[in-house]
């Protein structure tokens, strides 16, 4: 079967982390090569280099414009994903300029890394909090964003320096906008490995009243996701929510999550009170994602 990973060059910034290992690792099996970008790898990073030829990992800083720069040239790449990013979600300004240097600063150095490259796709992960916390849910992609957070600007002005920046290159593009997503093999720096790893250890789990709702997916299809994204020929110059259109309460989510383990004694809800300008509700609007995929398909 023809495909456009076939005899691809895929360069993916932020490959050392969790979606972008689990990406080259859907990825490994197509007749393509594979570079990882980061200042570290994990654990799943470290194993596709060690087990499988088509791996390479290359060290380094999206900040540092000049190796960036060696690095595009050597590999020449096809098809790029762009995941390397600051998350730090704490609303504290004092964050912004080093935010900024990754976020916004890092992308621009790509996008010029990248300027004598020949490629046909440029897929960036973007966050659904761009939106903030002002907009009507469930948020559709036409929706003017609002972020409320140094990390939500810095995701939108990397957005805007991408749309920008191609469009007046005539370099394709594609914005996703990532909604929460769950996974076993999650690191522990999102709530729903927090509060399974928590419950494994038969320690409580205290939470808030948990009225905030989610749009939450499984990781598995978020990567599907992205791979049906990527070999769609429609999507190029679009902005696309990755989310599943369905909210569910926090308490409810933590409620099943923790009956599949047989812990719900162990979760403490409604045990801590909720962060000052609290976002009660994230959801996404999935149309313009079901009509890519259903003529992908």
């Amino acid at each position: 079967m023809n495909s456009i990973f076939n005899n691809a060059k895929i360069l993916i910034t932020g490959g050392g982390g969790y979606l972008g290992s689990k990406l080259a690792e859907k990825l490994v099996n197509y007749n393509s090569t594979i570079s990882l970008v980061d200042i570290y790898f994990n654990d799943l990073s470290e194993k596709l280099n060690k087990t499988k030829s088509n791996i390479t990992l290359y060290e380094c800083d999206i900040t540092n414009c000049e190796q960036l720069t060696l690095i595009c040239k050597k590999i020449n790449p096809t098809i790029i994903y762009h995941f390397a990013a600051l998350l730090e979600r704490n609303r504290d300004f004092s964050l912004y300029p080093k935010l900024y240097k990754v976020n916004v600063e890092g992308t621009y150095n790509l996008l010029q890394a990248l300027s004598t490259c020949n490629y046909i796709k440029f897929i960036f992960s973007s966050s659904s909090e761009v939106y903030g916390t002002t907009n009507k849910s469930p948020f559709a992609e036409n929706q003017i964003p609002l972020p409320a957070s140094p990390y939500s600007l810095t995701k939108l002005m990397a957005e805007e320096l991408i749309r920008t920046y191609s469009t007046i290159k005539h370099k394709p593009y594609t914005i996703m906008r990532l909604f929460n997503f769950y996974a076993d093999d999650m690191p522990e720096n999102f709530f729903y490995s927090q509060l399974v790893n928590t419950l494994i250890r038969n320690e409580e789990f205290k939470m808030t009243s948990g009225e905030q709702i989610r749009d939450f997916l499984p990781v598995e299809q978020v990567l599907d996701y992205i791979i049906k994204l990527t070999e769609t020929n429609k999507n190029n110059y679009e902005i696309v929510n990755i989310c599943s259109g369905t909210g569910i309460q926090l308490k409810e989510f933590a409620l099943k999550t923790a009956k599949t383990i047989e812990k719900e004694h162990l979760l403490k809800i409604g045990s801590i009170e909720y962060r000052d300008n609290e976002v009660w509700v994230m959801v996404g609007n999935n149309n313009l994602l079901s009509g890519i995929i259903c003529n992908n398909d």
